[in-house]
């Protein structure tokens, strides 16, 4: 595909399982986001300066990442299967998230299952909402 804007229709999306296997869950999402990197910054504001100053500490943060769509409870692959168990334990393994989005443009991270929530609602589909925290990731 031509390089330029790009739809959700380009969008993969896999994480891996509690059990550490990578399981693809793009048809099942709703909105993914954001991948967002933030430089650390620190007040250098001096008595000589006029105006407020940051600088950048050479730390970086790489924002938590929500998950939301359809509950499914398929064993193995569904969404409630993936998320389950969220992660409690200090020396668990990473689970690796990655997201690619058009021309090859892939996001990768690493980090935990912070939350997994089934939301219902009246006249609707059911659906699930995770959060998980990014403790390293990498555009390629």
């Amino acid at each position: 595909m031509p390089a330029g804007k790009h739809g959700s229709s380009e969008i993969t999306i896999s994480y891996d399982s509690a059990a550490g296997t990578p399981v693809t869950i793009t048809c099942a999402c709703l909105t993914i986001g954001p991948v967002k990197i933030t430089s650390n910054m620190q007040a250098g504001t001096t008595f000589c300066d006029t105006v407020e100053k940051q600088l950048p500490t050479g730390m970086s943060k790489i924002d938590n990442m929500k998950l939301t769509g359809f509950f499914d409870d398929t064993p193995a692959t569904g969404e409630h299967a993936v998320f389950l168990p969220v992660d409690t334990n200090p020396q668990a393994a990473t689970r690796t998230l990655t997201i690619g989005f058009g021309n090859s443009k892939t996001w990768t991270s690493e980090g935990y299952c912070m939350s997994y929530a089934v939301i219902a609602n009246q006249g609707n589909l059911t659906q699930f909402e995770a959060d998980l925290v990014q403790n390293s990731g990498a555009w390629t």
